[in-house]
């Protein structure tokens, strides 16, 4: 239980504090917006292996992203996962975590990791229910290190809305891709979302940009049962008819029920009380499920 008054110390990666932008990459902000709407506390950004010598053995929570390598022994993981399979990670207190890939590096670090998945984005529609209707066919969800190339090529094509994820409003790029009617995505985000609010989606990797060895898609797709795959291809090359071949080529939603499981998973290993209203919405998944 959080004392009255005090903020949650939870860690999440930030263009603006980590790379000097004006602006946050929507995945990330996602993590704070969440956490807050489910605790109903406001959320005070910390880095865990860098506190001051007197908040050290603090408390401190990581929720979205591939941050798991950031936690420290008084770090509590909710929903992380792994960049690569390179990367040094401590042993935390682990609730949840993305995915299989995640849980069995872990475990073969011989840490103590519960069977539950999921990416806590998925979440997402339980808290926000955008009151906007569909307007395009097709919405492209770059990286934002894909962002530029992307939106030159796609700009002013008719029925496509090219979706810029550096924001400081995670609701307005939530309504942005609720309006798309089907959605492909560089960005880990973009697809999770679309599948959440049951938007079909395909993951494509436009460039080598992304960091890491790509693991966080595949740790994705195992935790909500798809098939995995890799669907490569350049700004240039992709055209309105060769979107439609991704859709009947690869798998773009996972199956109907699976993600209200995790979903459903994933409140009950929250590390914080639950609001009022988020109680009520694990209860009317309870509901759903049974």
């Amino acid at each position: 239980m959080v004392a009255k008054k005090s903020k949650i110390s939870l860690f999440y990666w930030s263009e603006i504090k980590f790379a000097g932008r004006s602006e946050e990459n929507y995945g990330d902000l996602l993590s704070k917006y969440i956490v807050e709407k489910l605790s109903g506390w406001q959320v005070k950004w910390v880095q865990p292996k860098k506190q001051s010598w007197y908040k050290i053995n603090k408390k401190n929570y990581l929720a979205i992203g591939s941050i798991i390598h950031h936690a420290n022994s008084n770090s509590v993981v909710w929903g992380s996962g792994i960049i690569d399979q390179k990367q040094l990670v401590q042993k935390a207190k682990f609730l949840a975590v993305r995915g299989p890939r995640t849980r069995d590096y872990l475990l073969s670090k011989n840490y103590n990791c519960p069977e539950v998945y999921g990416d806590p984005g998925i979440l997402l529609p339980l808290l926000y229910n955008p009151s906007v209707k569909k307007k395009y066919p097709i919405g492209i969800i770059p990286h934002y290190t894909d962002y530029n190339e992307i939106n030159k090529v796609f700009d002013e094509v008719e029925g496509v809305k090219v979706i810029d994820l550096l924001c400081k409003d995670v609701e307005q790029v939530t309504r942005e891709i609720f309006m798309c009617e089907k959605t492909i995505s560089s960005s880990l985000h973009g697809l999770i979302v679309s599948h959440a609010y049951n938007i079909p989606s395909i993951w494509v990797e436009f460039s080598d940009n992304l960091f890491g060895d790509g693991i966080k898609f595949l740790d994705y797709f195992e935790s909500v049962g798809m098939q995995t795959y890799i669907a490569k291809t350049t700004p240039g090359e992709l055209v309105l008819t060769q979107i439609q071949d991704l859709f009947e080529k690869f798998p773009n939603l996972p199956e109907e029920g699976i993600i209200q499981a995790l979903q459903k998973g994933l409140l009950n290993a929250f590390p914080l009380a639950l609001s009022h209203s988020s109680e009520k919405i694990l209860e009317k998944l309870d509901d759903v499920i049974r």
